[in-house]
């Protein structure tokens, strides 16, 4: 072929592509006749790029929400995000709609650290389901929930005699008791330090979760241009930063789990998530079916541990600045369970306030303000509207948990908006569970298990502890810090015990709480015990303290 014809046949060909594209434009023009969502107006080629907020996304997400509808449109460098900032749009769609609305975005940095195991962030599909069916097995029923009440007796019991040696470090212990609780019901490893190996490896990688989940990171995708920047422009650093990142991935995936491999082996592994299924499949070795327990032990490993520490932070800042919430919930308690032992999850029903309060902490500002981000896998349309196929679907969970209509007075902290009249709790008006932990079926599975630790964490500090500013102190600012998990900005108050009655519980709570040391090898729990009361009465004398016993 010589090149005059070669010339011409490569004309003709992308002049066929060029008229193939036009009119292919045409008719999704045609067909999608219906205007975009409102929103704010962007710059040309740019978009809306220098209109996302780097502070705060989750208000100025809200403002838009409050000045064009629930249902807003952003360009950003071409690609569309439709930002739901109702309850009734994110029904409708991420939950109503699922089928298209369930899938996830790229996220280029996780990708590129190695996070492609992780069914948090997989499309959806059979290998997504088959995951998550796994994960639900234990953290997603009744039964699996009550597995782990020891492990939630004995990390809480820990926490509050941490306090009460050193109430001023209440924010180390609350990130303590966070990674033994998790590392405790995941693999059956008690840790006993903030040092722990296990611990850290944890914190560094949700730090660059945090980073990767970011919008700057997975819209303007920075890091396909972060494997080519140059030795001598600091090519070298990034690359290094890369690995590490990886590494920590990887000793989160496979470290903690192959101690507890290792124990199941030797007969001396604990009651776990970890060990309870890979006794109950057999998986071989190095097999897809292990492979499975591994990864999904992981996600809660990596992904619990951050969001139980920030509902116990939101829970000490909202009783610090409303102290009547606190002697409210405490005269319930008192009522109902007495002085003599603490509460515990028996209890529940008989203390509707305490669980108001818990939910209250999740509403008043959630973990991660502004949701896990949706993808839309083919064109739809909404209330007129139309939402172009691969758009970015954001819930923004805190528009949702702060709309006047559901929850009036909606920056009060006001933990009886979920009582009925007579007192009891109302499971069902506006329960912010159903937008804290996601939407549709990409809700968090593990929501119960944290559920159980919030209710655990206020039902029992507030037994034997009171909050109050320090002397001279003016009430903290309600602030947060900015990014996709948001937790308070450090704040003083003094944590004191009650009474030394009080103190006293704790120290026998501590001694004589159930130590999980339970042995796969051994019979099965009896779990329906855990119907029944949670603990014999407890007496506060010191010599007796062996008598107390939860069953």
């Amino acid at each position: 072929m010589t090149p005059a014809v070669f010339q011409s046949t490569t004309l003709a060909v992308c002049a066929c592509i060029a008229v193939f594209l036009v009119l292919r434009a045409l008719a999704r023009k045609k067909a999608n006749a219906l205007p975009l969502p409102p929103g704010p107006r962007g710059l040309p080629l740019l978009g809306n790029l220098f209109d996302i907020p780097r502070k705060a996304a989750w208000k100025t997400f809200a403002e838009w929400g409050n000045a064009y509808g629930d249902v807003v449109h952003l360009n950003v460098l071409g690609r569309s995000i439709i930002l739901l900032n109702s309850a009734e749009a994110t029904s409708d769609l991420l939950e109503g709609r699922f089928g298209k609305y369930s899938d996830r975005p790229y996220f280029p940095l996780m990708e590129m650290v190695g996070h492609q195991w992780n069914f948090g962030f997989m499309p959806y599909g059979k290998q997504w389901r088959a995951l998550r069916r796994l994960f639900s097995s234990k953290y997603g029923t009744t039964q699996g929930l009550r597995m782990f009440y020891d492990s939630h007796r004995v990390t809480m019991s820990k926490l509050l005699l941490s306090t009460l040696r050193d109430p001023d470090a209440f924010t180390e212990h609350l990130r303590l008791r966070s990674g033994q609780l998790i590392i405790d019901v995941t693999y059956g490893i008690m840790i006993e330090s903030v040092e722990d190996p296990l611990l850290k490896c944890a914190e560094r990688v949700m730090d660059t979760t945090s980073v990767a989940l970011s919008p700057p990171m997975w819209l303007m995708n920075p890091s396909a241009i972060m494997q080519f920047i140059p030795k001598w422009l600091g090519g070298s650093a990034v690359s290094l930063q890369l690995q590490r990142w990886r590494a920590d991935l990887e000793e989160l995936r496979n470290g903690a789990f192959s101690i507890c491999k290792e124990r199941l082996k030797k007969g001396t592994a604990r009651l776990s998530y970890s060990a309870s299924l890979l006794q109950e499949l057999a998986p071989a070795e190095g097999s897809e079916e292990e492979g499975m327990i591994r990864d999904t032990a992981a996600l809660a490993y990596g992904a619990a541990f951050e969001t139980t520490i920030i509902s116990g932070e939101v829970f000490l800042l909202a009783i610090t600045l409303y102290p009547e919430v606190q002697l409210r919930a405490q005269e319930e308690i008192d009522r109902v369970v007495g002085s003599h032992r603490l509460p515990d999850f028996a209890d529940r029903e008989r203390l509707p306030y305490v669980t108001a309060v818990m939910k209250e902490v999740l509403r008043w500002h959630p973990p991660a303000p502004t949701g896990i981000p949706h993808l839309l896998n083919e064109d739809d349309s909404y209330k007129g509207y139309h939402i172009p196929r691969g758009s970015i679907v954001m819930g923004n969970v805190w528009a949702i948990t702060h709309d006047p209509v559901k929850y009036p007075d909606p920056f009060a902290f006001k933990p009886e908006r979920y009582l009925k009249e007579d007192g009891t709790f109302d499971c069902v008006t506006n329960d912010p569970s159903r937008y804290v932990f996601g939407f549709g079926r990409r809700i968090c599975p593990g929501k119960a298990l944290a559920e159980d630790s919030t209710w655990l964490t206020v039902a029992q500090f507030l037994a034997v502890f009171s909050v109050s500013l320090p002397e001279g102190c003016p009430p903290p600012k309600v602030e947060f810090v900015s990014g996709a998990i948001s937790r308070p900005v450090p704040f003083k108050c003094q944590i004191r015990p009650r009474s030394a009655a009080a103190a006293q519980l704790i120290d026998c709570a501590d001694s004589s709480s159930p130590r999980n040391d339970a042995i796969l090898s051994a019979p099965a729990i009896q779990m329906e015990a855990e119907e029944g009361p949670q603990a014999s009465i407890m007496h506060t004398s010191a010599d007796e303290c062996n008598r107390i016993r939860y069953w």
